[in-house]
């Protein structure tokens, strides 16, 4: 067995942000393009993950904190071991646990700011569930696609 296989997952939180129409975010990654994803991090133990979550969009769309409002947290989870772990995780976590959340956005493009803190995503779209699954990096699809499911349960 890797000694890295006994590394305990790190608890991430991972955001379906919904827009008045009914589209989710999806973000390009800084510095990799074409590698699209949902806003995403890891908690921070002495907040709430509700308070998580807002921290995370408020970090990475650039937007404050009353533009975005929970509707809820999804029976989805995603557990998952990092093929190249990152540098903040050597020698203390193998991967991530996720848990996902449904967040409506209340404000309008112009609101976001990508480049507010340190730049997570370099470009963005509001997309269908389809079009999450056609555009989402391969990697991360298999994780996504329970909590697509419960999101498309509560947008038909």
């Amino acid at each position: 067995m890797n000694s890295d296989n006994k590394l305990p997952l790190r608890p991430n939180v991972c955001m379906l942000v919904v827009n008045r129409e009914g589209k989710l975010f999806l973000g390009e990654r800084a510095g990799e393009p074409g590698v699209w994803q949902f806003p995403q991090g890891g908690i921070e133990e002495k907040d709430s993950l509700e308070e998580n979550v807002l921290r995370e969009l408020n970090e990475e769309l650039g937007a404050a904190k009353d533009k975005f409002k929970i509707i809820r947290k999804f029976e989805a989870t995603h557990d998952y071991n990092f093929r190249n772990p990152p540098a903040y995780a050597k020698d203390k976590w193998r991967g991530q646990t996720q848990t996902f959340w449904l967040v409506e956005f209340l404000g309008d493009d112009k609101d976001l700011d990508l480049n507010a803190h340190e730049q997570e995503f370099m470009g963005f779209k509001w997309c269908t569930p389809s079009e999450v699954r056609r555009f989402t990096e391969p990697v991360r699809l298999p994780g996504y696609e329970a909590p697509l499911v419960e999101f498309e349960k509560c947008y038909k």
